[in-house]
């Protein structure tokens, strides 16, 4: 009975620091076991003062919700809802609210009839569904949704798994995506000059799929760096095929998931621009307008329009996202939302190595290599997409997904062609002379995605459960072409000598331009998945996914073959509570996933991993949080260069150690910390490279430290500062081992000013002006030189 369950209320230990009353409540949540249900709309804006000492979770919950307008019920003896206090409550003396709960509790006591106070009780479930709010100023996040399609507290889940809040992007004021990759330890993040063709994110070594609310991106086209409709971005590290497919099929090294911004139930808006170097703009809005209770409307947008620190280039991209969510605040909840992405700027190929980090002459930084007037490439996406929850009674709950997508892309270059081909690195006439060559690359795809599971919540004995059935089906349709010009002579657009560059052929379409490559890739799979809690000690994951990834492939050429493969992909892992603060978690996972861009001259096997990984999660409420990991990834049928195309079969393997670290002892400050070493390497030479050379682009050793302070006094609330670092080491620029670049690192500082309606905030990076070349993987090569200084200014009203 709750007035049982109320009356044995046990005594434990709190520690929550003063923060907003919406993450506080999360994380007394958390540490009380609770099922705790609000709308964070009615805690917005309200802060909570710190609550540390032994107390049962009724006083504490009590003590939290002080003088904040709000109180609390039982739905039943597993469930407590927040609600506002009506008008008669709020006038209650807090004496007389403290009579009457005591009153209470010794009604219970003598199994009398209580009297008409709502009282707390324990609860033994441990399940948050508030959302992280607006007004949150930690970086700590309780709970995550992407590595198990269930919202799970991230100390059980037997996985790295690192979550970017939206309070964390303003306060170090992203300009892009990739920026913000370098929270995470173990992301080597994409060159924002590449054209969006191709995801080129690393996560531990290997290739990384971007997904938006959990549809996968694919070749990622269109405005892809853009910020404004990022609710947070959760990043899963290693393979992961039990839960995702679509595409090109499951992550391999990890997945980046990007979450939107949804509709509330409180109208807002705000309206701002971003002005900063290189004649940079970008005016942006967020309007969020709720039609009544049940129809709730949100629209972010924002246009881009930018120079560059090389010339020539001028980039300019531009989305606009709205949502509808339908619900009867209850059971039933149906969010529709669309996108439309744009993106043209002159396609960037890079500088060759010879000229930029080698050789006897030197390339100016800023060089454009191609006429200034090359027309520019475009990147297009656009989507539709839905998701219907329906909770169907206690222990069971369904989600439905699906999308549809048409996305399309042009890249037009005067490519570099050198000794080492389109690589680049090396000029064809030595010491300084490349050949020059119109080339064209032209893809259209469209998708259609659908996916669904059934929830289960299943308490037995000293077990909590939560079951997950699912099953997903996607189909993508990817035509296009690439062509070259290489005119009688093999040298269509002539040749440059880059110690005086000069391009005086104009670009010129390569003919004909008709597609040429046709391929259809079918993902589907079903699959199960237990969580389970013993004893509130070990929480255990078990999943199993029969999945099958189909490729067709045809081209002009006379390729036709058309390949599947059925798998089943396992997944296991188990978290140990050592402590209240300290866990010890190990994990085994597979995954499998089709191989986009590459033209194979042979059966286009799908790629598999192998993923084991093991290591230590800490978390001490209000303090500090984070993890320590090991982990080995294998995989295998990877796609290598032979004659003129690619085949399945090159193997490699990937080893490190990762830390991340947040450390927050106040609401004024914050501090975020993480590092990375890794080893990828060829384990075999399939690949026209000796076993044990590193993959390309991977830095061994790489680092970040971000520290942000909220000013306290009164005359000074609303502003904040922060500063943070960010070290990597050289990588190589191509398989072959041959380039490498030098390390770097980079200082950054921001400071705002922020009030209810108003924001004022500036931001430096690349505050020293350190000069340096990262590896740019354009033809599996080349080098692009780092911005100098970049100062950025954002202002914006709010209401």
């Amino acid at each position: 009975m709750i007035e049982n369950a109320l009356a044995n209320g046990a005594t434990q230990h709190f520690n929550i620091a003063a923060q907003s009353l919406n993450n506080a409540l999360m994380r007394f949540a958390a540490d009380a076991n609770l099922e705790l249900i609000f709308n964070s709309d009615i805690v917005r804006g309200r802060n909570a003062k710190s609550l540390v000492g032994n107390m049962t979770p009724a006083q504490a919950l009590t003590q939290l919700l002080q003088d904040c307008g709000v109180t609390y019920r039982f739905v039943d003896e597993h469930t407590v809802t927040l609600e506002r206090l009506s008008a008669a409550d709020a006038t209650l003396k807090p004496a007389q609210d403290d009579k009457n709960r005591d009153d209470k509790n010794k009604a219970l006591r003598n199994n009398a009839k209580p009297v008409s106070v709502v009282a707390p009780v324990t609860l033994q479930i441990m399940t948050v569904t508030g959302e992280e709010g607006d007004d949150s100023t930690s970086y700590q996040v309780v709970n995550a949704i992407t590595a198990t399609k269930t919202d799970t507290p991230i100390k059980e889940i037997p996985q790295s798994i690192q979550v970017i809040p939206r309070v964390l992007m303003n306060d170090q004021q992203n300009i892009t995506v990739s920026e913000m990759l370098t929270n995470v330890s173990g992301v080597v993040p994409r060159n924002v000059l590449y054209a969006p063709v191709i995801e080129g994110t690393l996560i531990r070594g290997f290739r990384a799929e971007q997904t938006t609310d959990g549809f996968n991106q694919y070749y990622n086209p269109g405005d892809r760096e853009s910020t404004v409709n990022i609710d947070k971005i959760e990043v899963l590290k290693g393979s992961n095929a039990t839960l995702y497919g679509g595409g090109s099929g499951s992550p391999v090294g990890g997945m980046v998931n990007v979450i939107s911004k949804l509709p509330k139930l409180n109208a807002f808006g705000e309206a701002g621009i971003k002005i900063g170097s290189y004649d940079f703009y970008q005016p942006y809005f967020d309007w969020n307008q709720p039609l009544n209770n049940a129809v709730l409307f949100r629209v972010t947008g924002e246009y881009t329009n930018s120079q560059s620190h090389v010339d020539v280039i001028e980039t300019e991209r531009f989305n606009i996202n709205p949502a509808l969510t339908l619900t009867n605040n209850d059971t039933t909840t149906l969010t529709l939302q669309g996108k439309v992405s744009r993106w043209q700027q002159p396609d960037y190929q890079g500088l060759p190595a010879t000229g930029s980090i080698s050789g006897d002459f030197r390339i100016r930084p800023e060089t454009f290599i191609g006429p200034a007037n090359i027309s520019d490439s475009h990147s297009n996406a656009d989507g539709v997409w839905g998701s219907l929850d329906h909770q169907i009674n206690k222990i069971w709950s369904i989600n439905v997904k699906a999308r549809y997508a048409e996305s399309a892309f042009d890249q037009r270059v005067q490519s570099l062609f050198g000794n080492d081909g389109f690589v680049g690195d090396v000029p064809l006439f030595a010491p300084t002379t490349w050949a020059l060559v119109n080339a064209e690359l032209r893809q259209q795809q469209q998708e259609f995605s659908v996916l669904g599971n059934a929830v289960a919540k299943i308490n037995i004995g000293p077990t909590e459960n939560t079951l997950l059935l699912g099953a997903d089906y996607s189909e993508l349709d990817d035509n296009g072409f690439i062509n070259g010009d290489f005119g009688p002579f093999g040298f269509g657009a002539g040749m440059v000598d880059l110690t005086a560059p000069a391009f005086p052929e104009p670009y010129n379409d390569p003919q004909p331009r008709t597609n040429n490559t046709f391929a259809k890739n079918t993902t589907y799979g079903g699959y199960v998945q237990l969580q389970s809690t013993f004893y509130k000690r070990f929480h255990q994951l078990l999943s199993l996914r029969l999945g099958e990834v189909e490729i067709d492939y045809k081209s002009a050429v006379g390729i036709n073959s058309k390949t599947a493969l059925l798998q089943p992909l396992p997944r296991v892992g188990g978290v140990f509570d050592i402590t209240d603060n300290f866990s010890l978690f190990a994990s085994y996972s597979e995954g499998m996933r089709g191989q986009p861009f590459v033209n194979f001259i042979d059966t286009p096997y799908p790629e598999l991993s192998k993923h084991l990984e093991t290591g230590i999660k800490f978390d001490f409420p209000g303090q500090l949080s984070g993890q320590l990991a090991v982990y080995q990834i294998d995989r295998s049928h990877v796609a290598v260069k032979s004659g003129l195309g690619s085949i399945s079969a090159g193997q490699q393997c990937s080893r490190g150690f990762e830390a991340d670290v947040i450390w927050q002892p106040s609401d004024a400050v914050g501090v975020l910390a993480n590092y990375a070493h890794t080893q990828a390497r060829f384990t075999d030479n399939l690949a026209g490279v000796p076993a044990d050379n590193s993959v390309a682009l991977v830095p061994e050793n790489s680092g970040r430290v971000w520290a942000n302070y909220r000013f306290q006094q009164e005359a000074l609330k609303g502003l904040s500062a922060g500063f943070g670092v960010y070290l990597r080491s050289g990588a190589f620029l191509s398989n072959n081992n041959v380039f490498k670049t030098d390390g770097y690192h980079t200082f950054d500082a921001a400071i705002a000013y922020e009030t209810k309606h108003f924001k004022l905030a500036t931001t430096v990076k690349n505050l020293t002006g350190e000069d340096y070349f990262q590896p740019y993987n354009y033809f599996a090569g080349r080098t692009a030189p780092a911005a100098g200084p970049e100062a950025y200014i954002n202002i914006s009203l709010k209401y």
